[in-house]
């Protein structure tokens, strides 16, 4: 491993201890705040603006659930807390009342499990992504809340900034608020059901609703409706029976007492039903006129809900507690230095048990040397935390951060205590230290040039090579700006390369720069963000590698340049051969003729002989001149609209002398209806010529040619095939290219210049089209090309 990934993973080793001490402190907060008395719309906010802080997110948020009987499970945004830059989503309508089933299924499956949910959203499968992706979401982590056994809803953290990797160590802190959230609104739930249910017994008391009977000695004289549902007993069987019916045998001389103290507060028995069913219930009985004599009015109020309300609730005190032993380090609480209350997480630190931490000491738990500094942060309140050396059961000693605060409790002022070992911090900062070290003199001894700058370009630190570069030495670079030894026609490039490290966190470029002795070189700057305010590049020179490039673009230019003065010398050279050719061709016609006299039979062979040899050198120069001409620029198309199949079958016609010779039997397959197009009349027929004259010219005798042609999108598509000697495929990628022939030997049975091909790829490719092969040896080939109709001039 490099001293750089060394350095890389010391950084992110101390990066990820102070992250984990930051959601722990988040913990404690958060768990301190869910204790505090309010509201859930007073607490939740604060707690998700204390997390929101910790995690360093892009948006973090708290959904509820709602139960639709047409949707579904569905969902609501209630609470949301946005970083700088954010576009807050708290008033997005479609983030309400959102179906569970319809929007994010996969979610509802994972929360329902009560697992959490945590992904780049790439990764994910519609409709997920799609909707996480609509709000700039890069990643996400969702963990559920449940209040008690009800799946009441989620908190969310998103990331706009950067595709986030969620740490599980993190995301098992987080959970734990989540938790601790589900807890506090179950406490709050119970609390206020319980409420709810005493609001509701004054609302049915004072509007005499709830099990109301009115009886004289235990005798009941009349009673409600309430009483009749809460007993399961008519109206009439109640009347019929005395009072101590509907109670157990043991409430009933609890009732009996009452009777006879003629109390009217309230008290609480057990009730029977007249299935025989038990439940519990409060009383309250007065005693009033009725019908000219003294009786008791009594309410009774099943009160099975509440009883296990306050059952859930103590649960829920009990769970909140253990979390709060399960989310600080060591806590202790002590007076005068003497510990009153601790949690389990001291006794791990210390090494000591509960019970023999309660009435020790405080100050005996650090080492001898530290007491004294604890005893003048005891004596001053002194809240900010401070580190000292703890001392274990065993005696071992350890690195300790201790914060202490004053605090009421139980009517007293106290001080409340976290330890927190941090020996691993300890020895992450060591080993950064011995790391930076290695770091440094790697930089130092490092084969390119390194220098750190600010945010202003001022260099910070430069390395040895980096002085041998500029010609500069390590003082004077470091009294230096960036811009300073750019050369003046970089400075425009130099200035957008920093710009792009600043915003993007990295760059790479080339660039001029001007040495301390006036001389200019090349350099190649790859640089990088190391923080907010601090950069790092690494310099190399390229003043060799440039030389040689400037090379090759000048030999690439006068080539092109050859090339260029080639094809107008051939044109040129074809133009001036032509001329005097057409007067042989012209004067070998008139003796052909006769007009100046007879010729003999041998004369005349001679002639014929001339007048062939003549033609055909004039094709050649021909072929030549338009080759010349399209390298050269010069050859335009000179477009109208024909009839193609005509003009193939014209062609065809005019092959027929050729294939007869050699008893070539020619194929024609027209599939297209309507054969006109808009090109140019004599290349297409000078490209047909070329193809079937080849075909035939290399088909043995008695063989066959076809050519067929096809409608395209724009176009034609035409095929030339014959039966002939094919083509070797190492020949196949150049055998369009001028002067190229099959065979190329000084024996060559089949004549020809190599330039048909060639000038029928350039027509082609005039007209916007394509021109390929296919081709075996020893069985034959396949030319085909497309054509492709040209736009009309206006």
């Amino acid at each position: 491993m490099s001293s750089s990934d060394k350095n890389k993973n010391m950084d992110e080793i101390e990066h990820s201890i102070e992250r984990r001490l930051n959601y722990e402190r988040a913990s404690v907060k958060c768990m301190r705040t869910l204790l505090e008395p309010g509201s859930i719309d007073n607490i939740l906010p604060r707690i998700l603006n204390i997390v929101h802080r910790v995690v360093d997110n892009s948006r973090t948020y708290i959904f509820k659930n709602e139960l639709d009987p047409d949707l579904g499970l569905c969902m609501s945004q209630i609470y949301e807390a946005v970083s700088y830059g954010i576009e807050p989503q708290i008033d997005n309508p479609e983030l309400q009342y959102l179906s569970y089933n319809e929007a994010t299924p996969t979610l509802l499956t994972v929360l329902e499990s009560r697992q959490h949910f945590a992904h780049l959203v790439e990764e994910l499968d519609d409709p997920e992504r799609t909707i996480l992706s609509e709000q700039g979401i890069l990643s996400v982590l969702i963990i559920p809340i449940y209040a008690g056994k009800d799946f009441w809803g989620f908190i969310g953290f998103d990331d706009c900034v950067k595709a986030r990797e969620w740490d599980e160590n993190d995301i098992d802190l987080l959970r734990m608020i989540a938790d601790g959230i589900g807890e506090f609104i179950s406490h709050r739930k119970a609390e206020n059901e319980l409420r709810e249910s005493e609001e509701r017994y004054r609302a049915l008391h004072n509007a005499t609703f709830g099990g109301i009977l009115i009886h004289d000695k235990g005798r009941i004289l009349d009673c409600n409706q309430g009483l009749v549902d809460m007993t399961g007993y008519s109206k009439e069987e109640l009347l019929a029976n005395d009072s101590f019916t509907i109670v157990t045998k043991e409430s009933k001389h609890i009732v009996m007492e009452k009777l006879a103290s003629r109390s009217e507060e309230p008290y609480e028995i057990t009730g029977r039903r007249k299935d025989g069913t038990e439940y519990p219930i409060r009383v309250q009985a007065k005693n009033i006129p009725y019908k000219g004599k003294q009786v008791r009015v009594t309410e009774l109020r099943d009160i099975t809900e509440e009883k296990e309300s306050e059952k859930a609730l103590k649960e829920s005190e009990e769970r909140f507690k253990a979390l709060h032993q399960g989310s600080f380090g060591g806590i202790f609480i002590h007076i005068n230095d003497i510990i009153i209350e601790c949690n389990q997480g001291l006794s791990e630190i210390t090494g000591y048990s509960q019970d023999e931490l309660i009435g020790k000491k405080g100050i005996t738990l650090a080492a001898e040397r530290c007491r004294d500094k604890i005893l003048d942060v005891i004596a001053t309140d002194y809240e900010e935390p401070f580190e000292v050396i703890g001392l274990r059961k065993d005696r071992t000693e350890y690195p300790l951060k201790v914060q202490a605060k004053t605090i009421p409790y139980k009517g007293k002022n106290v001080r409340i205590v976290e330890f927190r070992d941090i020996t691993e911090r300890k020895e992450s900062e060591k080993a950064l230290r011995d790391s930076e070290r290695k770091f440094m003199n790697y930089l130092e001894n490092a084969p390119y040039g390194i220098l750190i700058l600010d945010e202003h370009g001022n260099y910070l630190e430069v390395n040895k090579t980096a002085c041998k570069l500029t010609g500069y030495d390590e003082n004077e670079l470091t009294q230096m700006n960036i811009s300073d030894i750019i050369a003046p026609e970089s400075l425009i490039t130099a200035g957008q390369s920093f710009d792009e490290l600043k915003t993007r966190g990295y760059t790479s470029t080339e660039l001029q720069v001007t040495h301390k002795d006036g001389s200019v070189s090349w350099i190649r700057r790859d640089g990088t963000k190391l923080s907010d305010n601090r950069f790092i590049l690494f310099s190399s020179d390229i003043t060799e590698m440039k030389k040689a490039e400037h090379s090759l673009i000048e030999a690439k230019m006068l080539a092109e340049h050859n090339n260029r003065i080639k094809s107008e010398f051939l044109a040129n050279m074809s133009h001036e051969l032509r001329t005097p050719l057409t007067a042989v061709i012209g004067f070998s016609d008139i003796l052909q003729e006769g007009v100046a006299g007879e010729l003999t039979e041998k004369q005349l062979g001679y002639v014929d002989h001339i007048n062939k040899s003549g033609n055909h050198l004039l094709e050649i120069i021909n072929d030549i001149l338009d080759l010349s001409k399209i390298e050269a620029g010069k050859m335009e198309l000179e477009c109208e609209d024909f009839n193609v199949s005509e003009l193939i079958d014209e062609t065809l016609k005019s092959m027929y002398p050729m294939s007869g010779k050699k008893n070539i039997k020619l194929y024609l397959r027209n599939n297209i209806n309507n054969g006109n197009v808009h090109a140019d009349k004599i290349k297409i027929r000078q490209i047909l010529y070329n193809l079937l004259s080849n075909a035939i010219k290399f088909t043995p005798d008695n063989g066959e040619v076809f050519i067929s042609i096809e409608k395209t999108e724009n176009g034609i598509q035409v095929s030339v095939t014959d039966t002939g000697i094919g083509i070797p495929s190492e020949m196949q990628d150049e055998i369009f290219s001028p002067f190229t022939q099959v065979d190329a030997s000084s024996k060559r049975r089949y004549g020809g210049t190599g330039l048909g091909l060639a000038l029928v790829k350039q027509f082609v490719e005039m007209h916007n089209g394509k021109v390929w092969l296919e081709s075996e040896e020893g069985k034959g080939s396949t030319f085909t090309f497309t054509i492709k109709n040209q736009k009309k001039d206006d």
